[in-house]
């Protein structure tokens, strides 16, 4: 009888290696969050992004450092490179040969792979829709294929408060080679044919051998011949980088003057001050003084300090900084710090009889006396801010004449009068004497905006119209009779005789006692898109000084969160 054969189970195990499970972008995330502390996640507008917590000023100068970033991988993959003087303030942007492009993706693959880095389209957007997170995965392939790449990581503050989105990227252009691309043309190839026809510089095909010609234009020139190829460097934050010669010279707009700022600064709650303010107040007219003299007036919020915390952010071409004041001095302030001086109205007052004033419009005809001033300076209210990166150019051309920022408020008809705001009737005032010198009438007030002056302007005005400009200085408080030297005779004066221009100015006004001014503040925090702007506290009732007081200190310490080299390290209150 035959052995039986042993029944085979119905169900063979199945020996081949089975495929790892599947990584999601879900899981990459959560894995790059896991093995770096310093990352955090946010939302807005519906998506959720990962940024790198900074700790100080020199960690967020955000331009430079995704600079750095793309720097380091093109070395890594020994990419040559060149910086394109780009058409934006807000970031750097570097030029490769097209050639090079899988080059530099592989580099940055395999030293950003695993990081917060993000790849988007060069668009205005603060958060452009198509970003692609480097841990994420590969990055598309249209994107990889785009004729520039912006390269950048969201920097969050101390709280996880947007301080840079990618807006601040660094950008790579692709320089294609314009022998071949006029070989292109001539074998009827459409695309050539469009680049070449859409550049600035209509090289003739003798030059574009040899040249490197660029996808977009830039503040000097998208074609380089051969000839203009001259190797030299550009120092950016304490780094040579490689670009061409004649991307190095100034250009005809360019500001190569030195820029002093003036602010006007008063200590609202110095005791002394007070009293001696209210000793020279008694006896005006009660709507005056509730107008012009309120309280809310002169509440500090130590605005200057984040002021100048913005100047250091945002504003490095700043030579000096004069903060005008009535003998005081911020208990915060480091006098000793190089660049600041604080100035007495003893100092700048051509009379000290006139002394002491509570009045801007009064301090406003003085300030040109500061000794040593720039000829061309920028006059603050302390509670105006920069918002973002600016440079001279916002507010001079490279010739001198004044960029002024008109507003598009208006003065209003007929005389001044007294429960008018005080700076309508100061600049009917300047209305009043420019129709009779000029014959042209003014009609704009001017933004809650750092002010561009001449000393020459300011010089000049105090001659020709030395009375109006002595009664105002003598003015204590606010009158009907003031003018408005430092703003509304200063730009119209120049405009008239040639030295200033109308700017638009990218402001951003706060009443902070509005119903709305949460609202304008979140916005401002989140996205920083404004060059200015300006908190003002002017009538806020005396129940909410408090609250409001609390608002804009966390506002403006979420917004600048960094200490100036202007600030003691360690605060004595006197």
């Amino acid at each position: 009888m035959a052995t039986p054969r042993p029944r085979l189970s119905r169900f063979r195990r199945d020996t081949r290696q089975q495929p790892a499970p599947e990584v999601t972008t879900v899981d990459r995330r959560a894995r790059l969050l896991a093995g770096d502390p310093s990352l955090a996640e946010l939302t807005t507008d519906g998506r959720t992004w990962v940024g790198r917590r900074v700790t100080s000023l020199e960690e967020g100068r955000a331009a430079e450092r995704n600079l750095r970033l793309v720097t380091a991988a093109l070395e890594h993959g020994g990419v040559e490179y060149f910086l394109v003087p780009g058409r934006s303030v807000q970031r750097y942007v570097v030029g490769i040969r097209l050639a090079d492009r899988k080059a530099l993706l592989s580099s940055l693959r395999e030293l950003y792979a695993g990081t917060a880095l993000y790849a988007a389209e060069p668009v205005s957007d603060i958060w452009p829709a198509n970003a692609a997170l480097y841990a994420e995965g590969a990055l598309p392939t249209e994107l990889k294929r785009r004729p520039v790449i912006r390269f950048g990581e969201i920097l969050l503050g101390p709280s996880g408060q947007v301080l840079a989105g990618l807006v601040r990227g660094c950008d790579v252009e692709f320089w294609r080679d314009g022998g071949l691309l006029r070989e292109q043309r001539e074998q009827g190839d459409a695309r050539a044919t469009e680049l070449l026809g859409s550049l600035r510089f209509q090289a003739p095909p003798a030059l574009l051998d040899g040249a490197l010609v660029g996808p977009r234009p830039n503040a000097v020139s998208d074609v380089v011949p051969a000839e203009a190829q001259k190797p030299a460097t550009r120092t950016i934050g304490g780094t040579d980088h490689p670009t061409f010669a004649d991307f190095t010279e100034p250009g005809i707009d360019t500001v190569t003057f030195p820029l002093d700022v003036v602010y006007t600064w008063v200590d609202g709650d110095d005791p002394a001050l007070a009293t001696k303010r209210e000793a020279h107040r008694t006896g005006r007219a009660p709507d005056a003084q509730s107008r012009e003299a309120g309280a809310s007036r002169y509440t500090s919020h130590d605005e200057l300090k984040y002021s100048l915390r913005s100047l250091e952010m945002y504003a490095p071409f700043v030579r000096n900084i004069y903060i005008v004041t009535d003998g005081q001095s911020p208990s915060w302030l480091d006098t000793a710090a190089p660049g600041i001086r604080v100035v007495d109205h003893k100092e700048i007052f051509s009379d000290p009889d006139a002394l002491p004033v509570f009045n801007s419009h009064a301090i406003g005809t003085q300030l040109h006396h500061i000794d040593g001033l720039s000829e061309q300076y920028l006059y603050f209210n302390d509670d105006v801010f920069l918002g973002r990166p600016v440079t001279p150019g916002h507010f001079f051309h490279g010739n001198g004449i004044a960029k002024v920022p008109f507003s598009p408020s208006q003065l209003g008809l007929g005389a001044p009068h007294p429960d008018e705001p005080a700076p309508n009737s100061a600049g009917k005032n300047v209305r009043r004497l420019l129709q009779e010198n000029h014959g042209r009438m003014t009609v704009n007030k001017f933004a809650h905006a750092p002010h561009p002056q001449l000393r020459s302007v300011m010089r000049e005005i105090e001659e020709r119209y030395a009375e109006d400009v002595d009664r105002t200085s003598r003015s204590r408080f606010r009158t009907p009779t003031d003018i408005a030297m430092g703003a509304s005779f200063h730009h119209h004066q120049a405009f008239l005789t040639g030295r200033a221009v109308p700017a638009t100015y990218k402001a951003r006004y706060v009443d902070v006692a509005r119903g709305d001014a949460d609202e304008r503040l979140a916005e401002l925090l989140t996205n920083r898109r404004f060059d200015f702007f300006c908190l003002n506290d002017v009538n806020t009732p005396s129940e909410q000084q408090e609250e409001i007081h609390q608002k804009i200190h966390a506002f403006l310490e979420s917004y600048f969160p960094f200490p100036s080299r202007f600030e003691r390290t360690t605060v004595t209150h006197t």
